[in-house]
């Protein structure tokens, strides 16, 4: 393990002399609520690994904030920061929650790579092992440190550094012991939490340091009156590291960090236990087994396949592990960027948006479906605070806050209160999600405890927030701010609308399924509502106006109007989608978030616009992925807004999933549309497609398209339409897909409960859809 990144010494001087600085160049940017970052902007560092998984450099950023991130879904660090973060723990009242700094006790670092010695320091992120790693070749020995977020004890995080000594050719060298100069880079205090003085104890004959305290400030006194405990231990770090000439030797440094003292000590006096190869091995052993699982693999195309190799890293960086060595923590969701960053404004302080259900969800779901049961988990936990706000709204079920953190509640900043007060759409799109699991898993377990009644609650909000026009005969939703923030306080956003008639359904549809133990109030109340909601068309130009009311030719945040097509899945003609995406790209302003390409491009290729799709695809990526540790910005260069922001990237793994392989998912089935390779691939496989149970895997080459079955639940058997004939699907077959599709896999009847209608707006005749 410890030899993977040896690197040739003449690539080594030559890309250092490319690591000169360039241009520097200020630039102020904002995100919908005013989220503003300055970025120093230089010529980014180039990755010299040809292996897909691993992103190797000779130089680091000069901007710290595209350093790689380790993490395990309970804790999570930037490499070589001086802070740690910890699921659900935040300080801060109301809009000023935030991330609660934690001190790096756990960064250390090689005093080689801090000063100008004449050593080549090799910096490697592997995201198969989830480990980083600095290699520095000195004269007398090969230093090898790793860092490591625990994937089974994720209480920790790892320190190794191994000292390898070279043997001398000159046999009248003089041996001398080796020493390895070290520094422990913990940051300040922390002004999150009231740490006490960190105080020493021996354990098994170590020295170690332990810190205890309580945040400084509640997120809502309602919701939380005390604050939340934090203990943390690590080991005792020394000035220098002494090795024999003769010998190699391995040196671990851990921290733990947890709400509970007790979790964190257990965790720490276990670690030390371990042997540090074995303790490796554990973590390797749980991110190579969610590698087994599911993955995406690109072939032809080095750069693409990266990028998605970063992408899951960083996903699964911020998730829960699966088999931990203490029971896990409560799951608080995923923020726009990640468990490692959230204690800054620009960073959106850790909180959940719609960004979770819209943009990561999809991918996510589609090969870790209980990773979306727990992304929705962590709604049904607040669901209580969500019917609260519902009821100081003057309406009924649950509304779920714009922004949320601990407590569930409103924690969206003093600076945007139209966005917390008019942005409700995300209570659509947690109902979109929850049908999209349900379409996918069919989780019986998931609706008897909660799933029922967080879909008819949300249906009874829009039904209350729906209200009869008594001049056109339809229902309008007013007062609401689609996904493009750049217009607030309007009527009729279709977005808004399209996401309410679909939660109205699905309340139908779940009511049928849930009968047997759960009491609907007014199933077929909802759909009547759904029915007969505004829906704006224009039918001279033949598009959608964003909103009633919306002026022609005003400009645009990002994609809203062009999200009924995809995900939405919303019929419409073509030519309908096709002028939506035409027009709408015309007025999207330039410095809008990485995603909304990403949605274009699916709509292009739905339209069978391949070209112009390929030009759409490069553009939702180029200039938004940095070098060379794969870390996306959530504007495009020079602009920065938001650093590892997983939304561009679970946007951009639609493009791909569901662009490009053409998958879709309906309550009924799951499709393979037109599948076909991204731009400059040889090969594209998609493998652990979890449907009903069972698991897929779509492969496309160049020549041929195949499906082949790994697994299938015997409680829900599947047959697929191959594009030829009806095949049963069994473990073990490959199908070949013949043509363009769409290729239908299907099961039996859920409960024979009728399908939602899903007929929005009845102001204008509904077309044939796509």
């Amino acid at each position: 393990m410890w030899n993977f990144l040896a690197r040739n010494k003449q690539v080594a001087a030559m890309l250092g002399l490319l690591a000169a600085a360039a241009l520097v160049v200020i630039f102020l940017t904002t995100r919908g609520g005013g989220h503003t970052v300055v970025e120093k902007f230089m010529d980014e560092i180039e990755d010299i690994s040809d292996e897909a998984h691993i992103f190797s450099t000779l130089s680091l950023p000069s901007d710290d904030r595209f350093m790689p991130s380790v993490g395990n879904g309970h804790i999570a660090t930037n490499v070589f920061s001086d802070t740690v973060y910890m699921n659900g723990l935040y300080n801060g009242r109301k809009g000023e929650s935030h991330r609660a700094r934690i001190p790096a006790w756990a960064n250390i670092r090689l005093k080689s790579t801090l000063t100008n010695h004449p050593y080549s320091p090799v910096y490697s992120l592997d995201t198969k092992h989830g480990v980083f790693q600095v290699t520095v070749d000195r004269d007398r020995s090969v230093v090898t440190q790793r860092i490591f977020a625990h994937k089974f004890y994720t209480r920790t995080i790892v320190n190794q550094i191994q000292v390898v000594p070279k043997t001398h050719a000159d046999p009248n060298f003089v041996h001398h012991e080796i020493w390895i100069a070290i520094s422990q880079m913990a940051g300040p205090d922390s002004k999150d939490i009231a740490f006490e003085s960190p105080i020493p104890e021996i354990i098994d004959d170590t020295i170690v340091w332990k810190a205890c305290g309580k945040t400084k400030e509640t997120e809502d006194p309602v919701y939380q009156p005390l604050p939340v405990d934090v203990c943390a231990y690590w080991t005792s770090v020394p000035d220098h590291l002494v090795v024999p000439h003769f010998r190699s030797r391995v040196f671990t440094f851990v921290m733990t960090v947890d709400k509970n003292e007790t979790v964190a000590r257990q965790e720490f006096v276990k670690i030390l236990q371990e042997d540090g190869e074995e303790l490796f091995e554990k973590h390797v052993e749980r991110w190579l087994k969610l590698y087994q699982q599911g993955g995406m693999e690109i072939e032809g195309h080095l750069e693409l396949a990266k990028i998605v190799h970063g992408i899951w890293y960083y996903f699964m960086s911020s998730l829960p592990s699966e088999g931990t060595h203490l029971p896990a923590d409560k799951f608080f969701g995923l923020s726009p960027t990640g468990l490692a960053r959230g204690g800054t404004f620009d960073d959106y302080e850790g909180h959940n948006f719609w960004d979770t259900e819209i943009w990561m969800f999809p991918s996510i779901l589609l090969l870790y479906p209980r990773y979306a049961h727990a992304l929705l988990q962590y709604r049904l936990d607040n669901v209580y605070v969500a019917a609260e706000l519902a009821k100081l709204t003057g309406n009924k079920g649950y509304r779920f806050p714009w922004e949320s953190a601990y407590t569930g509640s409103e924690v969206t900043q003093p600076c945007c209160p139209e966005v917390a007060e008019f942005e409700q759409h995300i209570t659509g799109c947690i109902a979109f999600a929850a049908r999209q699991y349900l379409a996918m898993t069919r989780d019986e377990n998931w609706l008897k405890h909660g799933g029922c009644s967080i879909v008819t609650n949300i249906a009874d909000f829009w039904a209350s927030r729906a209200v009869i026009n008594y001049t056109t005969g339809l229902y309008d939703i007013e007062n609401v701010m689609g996904p493009d923030e750049d217009h607030s306080n309007i009527t009729n956003s279709v977005f808004t609308n399209v996401v309410a008639g679909y939660s109205l359904y699905l309340a139908q549809y779940v009511s049928c399924l849930c009968k047997s133990y759960y009491m609907a109030k007014s199933p077929d109340h909802w759909a009547d509502i759904a029915w007969s909601l505004a829906m704006p068309y224009d039918e001279t130009l033949n598009y959608h106006p964003q909103f009633q009311d919306y002026k022609r030719g005003d400009f645009i945040k990002q994609a809203d109007a062009v999200l009924l097509g995809f995900p939405l899945q919303y019929p419409m003609n073509i030519s309908t989608r096709a002028n939506d995406l035409t027009y709408y790209e015309t007025v999207t302003r330039s410095n809008g978030p990485a995603m909304t390409w990403s949605m274009h491009s699916i709509g292009q290729l739905d339209i069978e616009e391949n070209l112009k799709a390929a030009k759409l695809f490069n553009k939702s990526y180029e200039g938004y992925v940095r070098e060379p540790f794969k870390v996306w910005s959530e504007l495009r260069r020079p602009r920065v807004g938001a650093v590892n922001f997983l939304t561009g990237m679970g946007g951009f793994l639609q493009t791909l999933m569901f662009g490009y392989a053409g998958l879709r998912i309906h309550l009924d089935r799951l499709e393979v549309n037109r599948p076909q390779l991204p731009p400059e691939a040889t090969r594209f496989r998609i493998k652990g497609i979890k449907y009903l149970g069972s698991n897929l895997t779509l492969d496309i080459g160049i020549m041929e398209t195949t499906l082949t079955v790994s697994s299938i639940d015997a409680n829900w058997p599947l047959t697929m339409n191959n594009g030829r004939y009806n095949v049963t699907l069994v473990p073990g077959l490959t199908v070949t897909l013949s043509g363009s599709g769409p290729f239908t896999i299907r099961s039996l009847p859920w409960k024979n409960c009728k399908l939602p209608a899903d007929t929005i707006g009845q102001n204008y005749l509904r077309p044939i859809g796509l």
